[in-house]
């Protein structure tokens, strides 16, 4: 990943660049990704799910989009433009707590049923 981080200038996208990787480097992806972007003038779009990732505090409301499934299609939204994450923001909330619970598929729990 390092490898492909500081190949060129030109956008990047990362798939869950945390699979695999122990959490205590995964908090720090962010930062490196900020530092390495800022260097290179490089942009990078980043798809996760992942808590400890969000949980870095250098990442701002305006830089994370979320999507939302509904019945129709796929909406896709700006976390500084949602007030409840706004709310929890400004109240020192991490991302992640703020941000991840919008994006669980509703009725999750009932996979715990499987298999009873």
């Amino acid at each position: 990943m390092l490898w492909i981080l500081l190949d060129g200038n030109h956008p990047l996208l990362l798939e869950e660049p945390e699979l695999s990787l122990h959490p205590q480097v995964v908090r720090h992806l962010a930062a490196m990704m900020a530092r390495i972007g800022r260097k290179n003038g490089r942009q990078m779009l980043v798809s996760t799910h992942s808590g400890d990732l969000l949980l870095d505090e250098g990442i701002a409301p305006e830089e994370v989009l979320f999507l939302e499934v509904t019945a129709e299609d796929t909406k896709v939204h700006r976390a500084s433009d949602d007030e409840q994450i706004m709310a929890l923001y400004e109240q020192r909330v991490p991302m992640a707590e703020a941000v991840l619970p919008r994006t669980a598929p509703k009725r999750a729990q009932q996979l715990s049923l499987f298999g009873s």
